[in-house]
């Protein structure tokens, strides 16, 4: 029947990540589809599912795939595996004697990744 009603549905692996709506409609009808949960990259970098349109009246379905790709963000920041090294010393110590191993790690992927170390002279930030 022409103008039938229909009810859309989000299925797929991670569609729970987003919702759509309506899900029902009429004619012609202009679906979004939204953010449901907090997305990260590192977790989860690309999501494909399915988009089903069902007639009411009758078991006519048609269905289009979603494809979306996530793209990196620097959102973690680098976290030290201590937040104190405290290093006792005596004033002889050889130059070049190896101090103290320092450790930080940052979760972001690729480049965003890299933890570069320097020297500062200010207090704790």
């Amino acid at each position: 029947a022409p103008n039938s009603m229909f009810d859309i549905q989000l299925m797929g692996n991670n569609s729970e990540h987003f919702t759509i709506s309506p899900t029902s409609g009429q004619g012609k009808v202009d679906i979004r589809v939204r953010v449901a949960l907090p997305l990260d990259f590192e977790r989860i970098s690309h999501y494909e599912f399915s988009l089903f349109a069902n007639e009411t009246a009758s078991d006519h379905v048609g269905f289009a795939r979603v494809k979306i790709n996530l793209i990196n963000e620097n959102d973690n920041r680098p976290v030290f595996s201590r937040s104190l090294y405290n290093v006792s010393l005596f004033e002889d110590a050889s130059v070049g004697l190896s101090v103290v191993g320092i450790v930080a790690t940052d979760n972001d992927t690729g480049s965003y990744g890299n933890v570069n170390y320097f020297f500062s002279d200010e207090s704790d930030r």
